[in-house]
């Protein structure tokens, strides 16, 4: 993403130009339980020494940071610091609103046996602890009697886990994901010393994730499909359900309307009757971007701006984004190359999601992919030609939506596509020869197609320009856009739909200065989308 006066110096006028690249910098590591160590029970270990006073800091900062009972302006840094030695030194750790990662001792290395952890999980005052699995390898046994994660809250019944992800030995959290009814829960991590010989055994553990999520009505820990379900007591009036859905970022579908997710509108019940369903809102963040009249080439995003954007690693850096909560769109060329030779099979897909900053995203970790689709008409071997630049990715698991995480909408309508409209396109793109490390943005008008091919023509160029594509910018001002930032989207608003529609997707141009870039016209797609999203390819 080039800035205002920016130009990339790795490319050339004379070139086609997919805008992939890709550099992967280290981050710190995830918050994790502590590694046993000889001498005492692992358990008393872990319970003695100096304990996090999250309650009396919790209240500074959730509060106003100009609270009298905040001391001083280092407040925010002060507590930062105490969140991030809690995992190693004391059992309480303090949810926030952006997700953070839990590990069981060494992981991803086998963990050892004799070991019993418990941790404190706590969100402030009016909020709950939401719990995701992202990764879970326990021995088996009979009713998780030996290696086992435990979750307890008041008011529930202790849920207690053990065994693989998939795997039907044992019982598995699977990809539900646990919200509390109050503002606490505690996370027991159970390992007992094995009568064998031995002090290892081949399982790796866990990763969760936990997060503070608004709290709009009092429910019991429970497995909730697409992070929180709409329920009903069997006999009650069908009309009369209590809604579940964490508000804004999903809403109820009434039973019999018809939705896009793959897993389908709604459940049936013992008793056959339709219930309504939790579907994620799509196109509206909770901090809508500053749109700046006046602002030319690329600006840094603010957290919640584009809560879609998805940053991708294949055979370079790329973008994406979110669509549901299980599906990255993003452009066919990150996944098979136009100027790679022999593209290896089977290649490595990373996702990352959730922030604004590449190293952050990195600490969230990658989002496992669980297939990948590219669109029949996408031809590798066609240089010039870009039609078909539309792919799709699923994930293992759905994510857990937030003012940081959220989906964009699909187009529905040509006029989201008329001449002088204006939208926003963002990645983590080259600004200045560089890769970026944060999320920058542009605004830039959807450009005349008549304009698009004389500019073309003027530059001599044989790329083919058909339907299933739009240009946009303006030719006597940098596009913004560069390597790296390919198979994000271009958003407008819906004003009738009032949301942020994906009508392009970030696909080629012609170097990375002055001029027009080519974008893949996501309206000519959007059956096919919905037939791969609701398995129907």
């Amino acid at each position: 993403m080039l800035d205002k006066e920016g130009e990339d110096r790795r490319s050339s006028s004379s070139r086609v130009t997919n805008f992939s690249f890709y550099k992967r910098r280290a981050g710190p590591s995830p918050a994790r339980f502590p590694v046993p160590r000889p001498g005492p029970s692992p358990l008393k270990s872990q319970m003695s020494g100096s304990r996090c006073l999250i309650s009396e800091w919790g209240n500074c900062l959730w509060g106003s940071p100009h609270s009298t009972s905040c001391p001083g302006k280092m407040w925010w840094l002060l507590l930062w610091g105490v969140v991030q030695a809690c995992p190693t030194q004391g059992s309480v750790l303090l949810a926030q609103q952006l997700p953070q990662k839990l590990t069981s001792p060494g992981y991803p290395d086998l963990y050892v046996k004799g070991q019993e952890i418990s941790i404190d999980i706590k969100a402030p005052e009016g909020f709950a602890v939401r719990l995701v699995f992202q990764d879970f390898d326990l021995e088996p046994s009979q009713d998780c009697e030996q290696d086992s994660v435990t979750i307890t809250a008041s008011g529930m019944d202790p849920s207690r886990f053990c065994g693989q992800q998939g795997s039907p030995l044992g019982s598995p959290p699977g990809q539900r994901e646990f919200v509390s009814s109050g503002s606490s829960l505690r996370l027991t991590f159970r390992a007992p010393a094995s009568s064998e010989d031995r002090t290892t055994h081949l399982h790796r553990g866990f990763l969760v994730l936990y997060q503070a999520v608004g709290m709009n009505h009092s429910q019991p820990i429970s497995p909730a499909s697409g992070g929180s379900e709409a329920t009903h007591t069997p006999g009650d009036n069908p009309s009369k359900f209590q809604n579940h859905c964490q508000e804004p970022y999903y809403q109820v579908v009434p039973a019999g309307t018809l939705s896009c997710t793959a897993r389908g509108p709604w459940q049936e019940t013992q008793d056959r009757r339709e219930v309504p369903h939790c579907v994620p809102v799509c196109g509206r963040p909770v901090t809508p971007i500053a749109q700046d009249q006046e602002a030319l080439g690329s600006s840094r995003a603010k957290s919640g701006n584009f809560p879609w954007q998805a940053l991708t690693s294949i055979y370079g850096r790329g973008g994406g984004a979110l669509l549901g909560d299980r599906w990255i769109l993003t452009a066919a060329h990150t996944i098979y190359p136009k100027d790679s030779i022999s593209p290896r099979k089977n290649r490595r897909v990373d996702v990352f999601l959730g922030h604004t900053n590449v190293d952050e995203m990195l600490e969230l970790g990658n989002h496992p992919v669980r297939r990948v689709v590219v669109h029949p008409d996408y031809r590798q071997n066609e240089s010039h030609n870009f039609t078909g630049d539309i792919a799709l990715l699923e994930l293992q698991h759905s994510v857990p939506l937030g003012p940081s995480l959220l989906p964009v909408c699909l187009p529905d309508s040509e006029t989201l596509y008329h001449s002088g409209l204006w939208g926003y396109v963002s990645g983590f793109g080259v600004e200045r020869g560089w890769l970026t490390t944060e999320l920058k943005y542009a605004r830039l008008p959807v450009a005349p197609r008549e304009a698009c091919k004389a500019w073309l023509q003027e530059k001599q160029r044989t790329e083919v320009f058909s339907d299933s594509m739009f240009c946009v910018g303006d030719k006597m001002r940098p596009q913004s856009v560069c390597q790296g930032d390919s198979g994000g989207v271009y958003v407008v608003w819906d004003d009738h739909a009032r949301h942020w529609v994906a009508t392009g997707i970030v696909s080629w141009g012609i170097g990375c200065d002055k001029g027009y870039g080519f974008y893949t016209k996501v309206l000519n797609y959007v059956d096919w989308i919905k037939e791969v999203m609701d398995g129907k390819d």
